[in-house]
Order: C-alpha cells, then structure tokens, then sequence
C-alpha cells in the first residue's frame, strides 16, 4: 500500500511542477519595466530656452537633448534609493544644430529621488526641483559646481570652467594665468 501512496504522491507532485511552470507563461507574466524619465518643464516660448543638455539619476544619463515642454525618452533603471539628479542646460541652444552649446548652466536637484520596481520616475526640470539657475536668482556654491562638472559631466567640461557665481563657461586657455 505504502508504493502505491509514493506513486500516487510523485504523480501529483509531478502534475504541480509542470502547473507551475506552465501557467506563469499561459498567462503572460511580464518582466517589471522600471524607468526613469527627465521632463524639462521649461516654457518653451520663452526668449532664451533653457534646453536640457545633459541629465544623470542615480545610472541613468541621459546623453540627447531636451527641449523645453518635452521630456526623454524613457531609460531602463533598477529601484534605488532616494539619490540626487543633476543637469546641463544649455540656454538658447539649437538642439538641431551641429555646434556645441555657447553657453551652460550646472543644476542639482532640490531633493532626491527614489525609484521603486515596476514604476516610472519622472524627474522635473525646472526652477522649483533644480538649483543653479543664476537667471532665477538660484545659485549653486563653487564646490556643488565643480563636483558636478569635474565628477558627473567632466567629458563636457575638460577643457571649460564654470563660475557658479555667475553661470558662467569660459576655455581653461582663455581665462588667463591663475
């Protein structure tokens, strides 16, 4: 009696195992989507837009421009814990121009941000999230700027430096002998 209660049980474990690899895939589990979003909420009808050059959470960069009123696409991430976002704003720059931008303006976040599994961060860009902005009277220190410059974005700012008094870029070779 006792083989026929092992056959009967390792059928039925059997008819489990195969359920259970079966229907997950029946019923169309999906991987969570976890992403991170930058939305510049500049106007874009102002006279000098503020186009978002460069942007960084946590291990997303995101490398192509954003013009003012429109967000990045969105860019795979994990969960994370509250972090700091940064950006480049490049004013009055034409992302459909070939040249580099005249000018930059360094930005932190205001606060941190934090990703959960199976969500959509959006991280606004403006000047209520965002300090750095010396046109809204919003001002970085020296320290905040070069760590942004020298540590996050240091391809765009090698041969450049940024006066976060003034939100000012000017070639290394050109602002004179220190």
């Amino acid at each position: 009696m006792s083989t026929l209660c092992n056959l009967r049980a390792s059928a039925a474990v059997a008819e489990a195992t195969w359920a259970l690899l079966i229907v997950p895939g029946a019923i169309g589990c999906d991987k969570p989507e976890t992403d991170v979003v930058f939305d510049n909420r500049y106007p874009a009808s102002s006279a000098i837009p503020l186009v978002v050059y460069r942007a960084q959470w946590q291990a997303v960069w995101v490398d192509a421009s954003i013009p003012p009123g429109s967000s990045s696409a969105g860019q795979i991430s994990v969960p994370a814990s509250t972090n700091t976002a940064y950006v480049v704003l490049a004013p009055g720059w034409d992302p459909a121009s070939s040249s580099v931008p005249a000018s930059f303006v360094v930005m932190q976040s205001t606060g941190g941000f934090d990703l959960h599994l199976d969500t959509t961060l959006h991280i606004p860009i403006d000047d209520t999230t965002f300090t750095g902005n010396c046109a809204s009277g919003s001002f970085l220190s020296q320290a905040q700027a070069d760590f942004i410059t020298q540590f996050i974005f240091p391809g765009d700012f090698a041969s450049l430096r940024y006066d976060a008094a003034t939100c000012t870029t000017t070639r290394i070779g050109d602002a004179g002998s220190p």
